[in-house]
């Protein structure tokens, strides 16, 4: 499974983060963890020992998946029953297309490898799914298989079967996120995970099951909600970011000083929080970050060409982001209200 992207637009996605997403907004020191007026938030992280058989990564992410369509999507999307259905019917297809389905599983670890190309391109590669819950490993091999027609294709490797099917399509992993798949492989790792990616991903999680090269799981150990869905964290390879040309120079050496990060989707009573949290090398660096970020959200209003529920969207979004900086971290966090929702899946 592959994702590509230009090394300018994502300088101008982190620096849009900068100036549309997160945290309470001080300058000159104020904390860039989350505030400790809400004590659910200070909470120490889930555990994901788990979840060891996500192979290497960059860059890792856990996924609630039980909390996200039992509770979650139900009450963001309450007010929206076609968008609501959608999600529904993207599992379904998801489920014929596979034979996988997202609501037998509790949570999804996700990691990915981040690789600048010669063009300036980053490509996000080698991406790779475990997931954990209700596995009948009979039941949901013989539901791929139906899936695939009989064209699903068995490899042996590690004292592990892989199934592999050949997809050369879009498809919607778990129902939830659109990428092209060229081979869709899958392995029963124990009778509650399934390792799911291309077959060259499933067999380094088939290593990483056996203690071999796996995920650094610690960057998701920081402080969060109990309303946390998804919690994410990486490390940005050496000159990843760096040669990025938005043509704005602050910006590019803003960026390009970014060495990790880490954050959360969160639901709350009021909504949905986003949480971003950007590490740059040194404290110096991150007030260059913090600075052009404080710059951006400044000129933001004035750059707005979307009209209608886009355009107001994006005015309030500009106007409750919230920026603090700490040492040598930014954080940047925003508060979607419930009846902003549904607009916020639109833009996305």
């Amino acid at each position: 499974m592959r994702r590509t992207f230009y090394a300018s637009t994502l300088a101008l996605t982190l620096a849009a983060l900068a100036s549309t997403a997160s945290a309470q907004t001080t300058r000159g020191g104020a904390s860039s963890r989350p505030a400790p007026a809400s004590p659910a938030r200070a909470q120490a992280a889930a555990p994901v020992a788990d979840l060891i058989s996500l192979p290497a990564a960059d860059a890792v992410m856990l996924v609630d998946v039980r909390k996200l369509l039992t509770e979650v999507v139900p009450r963001s999307l309450a007010g929206d029953a076609s968008r609501l259905a959608q999600v529904t019917t993207d599992i379904e297809q998801f489920k014929a297309r596979t034979g996988i389905d997202a609501r037998d599983f509790d949570s999804v670890a996700v990691g990915a490898r981040l690789v600048k190309l010669q063009s300036g391109a980053v490509k996000v590669e080698r991406l790779t799914a475990v997931a954990r819950g209700r596995v009948n490993a009979d039941a949901l091999i013989a539901s791929a298989r139906t899936a695939a027609k009989g064209a699903l294709a068995e490899q042996q490797y590690g004292g592990k079967t892989i199934y592999v099917e050949t997809i050369n399509d879009q498809l919607k992993l778990f129902g939830l996120v659109k990428m092209h798949v060229r081979e869709l492989a899958l392995a029963v790792l124990d009778q509650n995970t399934l390792a799911l990616g291309e077959p060259e991903d499933v067999r380094a999680a088939i290593e990483a099951q056996a203690g071999r090269g796996r995920a650094d799981m610690s960057v998701l150990n920081f402080p969060r909600s109990a309303g946390d869905f998804v919690v994410f964290g990486g490390n940005v390879p050496a000159g990843l970011l760096s040669g990025a040309e938005t043509g704005l120079p602050n910006v590019d050496r803003a960026i390009a000083a970014v060495r990790g990060f880490y954050g959360s989707i969160g639901s709350t009573p009021a909504g949905l929080q986003l949480m971003t949290t950007l590490r740059a090398q040194t404290a110096a660096d991150a007030k260059q970050l913090f600075d052009t970020a404080e710059a951006l959200r400044q000129v933001a209003p004035g750059l707005i060409s979307a009209t209608g529920e886009k355009g107001k969207f994006a005015q309030n979004a500009i106007n409750s982001l919230k920026i603090t900086l700490k040492a040598n971290e930014v954080q940047l966090r925003l508060e979607v209200p419930q009846a902003d929702i549904s607009t916020l899946l639109r833009v996305l």
